[in-house]
C-alpha cells in the first residue's frame, strides 16, 4: 500500500479507538466504529462493500481533494466520510445494536 493510504488508516485507527490492518477489510477496526480507506470516489462501491451492512458506525475516508464528489455519492447513506487526517466531514448515522 502507498504511504499516505497506511497514514491516513493509522491516523484514523486512533481516532477510532481502533487497529489498522492492511491485510484485511474494512482496513480499521474500532470500539467507536470501522472505516475503508480509499484514494478516489469512485472506489466507494468498493468501500462500502468492504464495510458490509454491520452496525456501529462506518466511514469511507479519501483525501479532500474527492470530498465533492464522495459527499454526493454517499447523500442518504448512513456511511461517514473522513478526510485523510481523520476529520468527519459527514457523520455515519448507522447505530450499534
Amino acid at each position: 500500500m502507498a504511504k499516505p493510504h497506511d497514514r491516513a488508516a493509522r491516523l484514523v485507527a486512533k481516532k477510532l479507538n481502533g487497529r489498522y490492518r492492511s491485510e484485511s477489510s474494512p482496513d480499521v477496526k474500532g470500539k467507536r466504529g470501522r472505516a475503508e480507506v480509499k484514494t478516489s470516489a469512485d472506489e466507494i462501491p468498493k468501500a462500502l462493500k468492504q464495510l458490509g451492512g454491520g452496525s456501529g458506525p462506518a466511514y469511507v475516508v479519501l483525501p479532500k481533494s474527492e470530498h465533492k464528489e464522495a459527499q454526493r455519492r454517499l447523500k442518504g447513506r448512513k456511511t461517514g466520510l473522513m478526510d485523510y487526517l481523520a476529520n468527519i466531514k459527514k457523520q455515519s448515522t448507522r447505530r450499534r445494536q
